[in-house]
């Protein structure tokens, strides 16, 4: 699928803005652009996420796809992310609300 090149750069500007140790979601972040939703989102992530903290970016449950979750939990635990003892991320300590769609200095 591809993507208009403009959404993929307004998605990896809004992961970039995530802080260490705390998520958003994918549906988040579609709904701070205001347009597709969050399978679109994971798919640029898929597709575009590797030079992006991309474990940042996680489900509405606090999961990570499952081939990653390895992987995330290495960087959310050196990030001091909390966990809830499900095995997901605590989105009601970690969630990061100040999605903003217009990248930063501007």
């Amino acid at each position: 699928m591809r993507h208009p090149e403009d959404y993929v750069e307004a998605v990896l500007s809004l992961v970039e803005q995530v802080p260490p140790g705390r998520v958003t979601t994918y549906g988040a972040i579609a709904a701070a652009l205001g347009r597709y939703g969050p399978r679109r989102v994971g798919a640029v992530m898929a597709e575009h996420g590797a030079a992006v903290p991309w474990w940042r970016v996680v489900r509405a449950d606090g999961t990570v796809p499952p081939g990653l979750a390895a992987r995330a939990r290495e960087h959310h635990l050196a990030e001091g992310t909390p966990y809830r003892s499900s095995g997901a991320v605590d989105l009601r300590i970690a969630r990061w609300p100040d999605l903003d769609p217009a990248p930063r200095g501007q």
